[in-house]
């Protein structure tokens, strides 16, 4: 099998690509905007030119959507793929989604539950590309779509490495009821798993398949925070309150995202810019959702990857990683205590 991989110089992307290289039944083609993966065939594509996106399906048995980026690569992208993939004749297609698509629900959610994407930009850009797939499915395509939970383990820099950076700065901790949401974490490999167990097999029947992903023993965050700042040595860990992270998010966070931004387009590398705290991961850290990943676990077989061993693996990860130069913007202070 043939196996386009969009987005495939990407976190889980390359990831994919790798496992599926070493598969014995499918060649992976890593197409991206970016850099290639080494050892895979790849093929340059900006998902927004139909043209690129068209060419690029050629000969492809099977495509897996793991775009990233903004809301235009993210909906408009899964636009432009989806006719794409019908006019090629690529009628078998993977989605990678997201627990974004749930808006602002709470409890413990199945797929059965209605999408929403009033929560901002990404929960919309996310819920307008399963619309696409919906389409691509009732022209006759085969689509399995993926609601993945937090994705952590090596190489996650966002729920690993900017955690581990935060803790490591002490203006993460101990959240109290802050943080005493759900982290539905998934190990990196069981999304890959999922997506092979998807592709596997010649049955593909047209419509559409979902399934949320996120391993059953996963924790609260403020579990997670300390288990991961007792794993890298970011102690003690300090019991931060509600009022201290809003002020860090409205105040240190714009300036040093721009700075982020800056270093990484000029320089290529901004981990010595301390950072920045986005205020829409205030409500994730508190939010009770509990995504039900049962269904997964049934149909495709998912051997779910224990909580422990993804923090192990996640914090050997981290520890092998430069660290920035510059020191973290100060800790914003206030009746806080180490736990």
């Amino acid at each position: 099998m043939r196996v386009l991989v969009l987005g495939g110089s990407g976190y889980v992307g390359s990831r994919l690509c790798a496992l599926l290289r070493d598969s014995g039944w499918a060649t992976p083609v890593c197409g991206s905007s970016r850099s290639a993966v080494a050892g895979v065939e790849s093929v340059r594509v900006d998902t927004r030119d139909a043209a690129a996106v068209r060419q690029a399906l050629q000969g492809v048995d099977a495509v897996v959507n793991c775009v990233a980026g903004n809301a235009s690569a993210i909906g408009e992208g899964a636009r432009v793929l989806t006719e794409g993939a019908l006019a090629a004749g690529c009628r078998r297609l993977v989605h990678l989604s997201s627990m974004s698509v749930y808006g602002a629900v709470e409890g413990r959610v199945d797929e059965s539950v209605a999408t929403d994407g009033s929560l901002g930009w990404y929960g919309r850009a996310k819920c307008e590309a399963e619309s696409h797939v919906a389409a691509f499915a009732a022209q006759g395509g085969s689509a399995v779509v993926l609601r993945p939970g937090c994705v952590a383990g090596p190489g996650g820099d966002l729920w690993v490495g900017r955690i581990g950076r935060l803790l490591q700065a002490r203006r993460l901790g101990d959240l109290g009821i802050a943080g005493d949401g759900w982290s539905n974490l998934v190990h990196v490999d069981d999304v890959c798993q999922a997506v092979l167990a998807a592709l596997r097999g010649a049955d593909a029947p047209p419509g559409v398949r979902t399934y949320n992903l996120a391993a059953p023993d996963s924790p609260r965050w403020n579990e997670y925070f300390v288990d991961l700042a007792l794993a890298i040595g970011a102690t003690p860990v300090r019991r931060l309150s509600s009022l201290q992270l809003r002020l860090d998010a409205a105040l240190a966070g714009p300036p040093l995202k721009v700075a982020e931004i800056l270093a990484q387009r000029l320089l290529g590398d901004a981990r010595f810019v301390p950072v920045p705290l986005p205020p829409n991961l205030l409500g994730l850290w508190e939010r009770h959702l509990q995504l039900d990943s049962s269904r997964a676990g049934r149909e495709l077989g998912l051997q779910w990857t224990p909580y422990a061993a993804t923090l192990q693996q996640s914090a050997a990860w981290f520890l092998q990683q430069p660290r920035g130069s510059l020191p973290d913007v100060p800790v914003l202070r206030g009746g806080d205590s180490p736990t």
